[in-house]
């Protein structure tokens, strides 16, 4: 693993940790996550886990608003 992917799964742990405690900021911290998941699946030549990812900061984007 990489550091990217290191800070990614970081991410990833915060949002859920503040999700779980119905934080507001669980959403930029979920929408960060999958950003650089994105970024890290195009590194590995996964394009359709990649494009998974832009759904997924779509939605984060959503839940954020909503």
């Amino acid at each position: 693993m990489n550091t990217l992917e290191y800070v990614a799964a970081f991410f990833g742990v915060v949002s859920v940790y503040l999700s779980v405690k119905q934080n507001i900021w669980s959403w930029p911290t979920a929408i960060v996550n999958v950003g650089l998941y994105a970024f890290v699946f195009h590194a590995s030549r996964l394009y359709a886990d990649m494009g998974l990812q832009v759904i997924y900061v779509i939605v984060s984007f959503y839940g954020w608003y909503q």
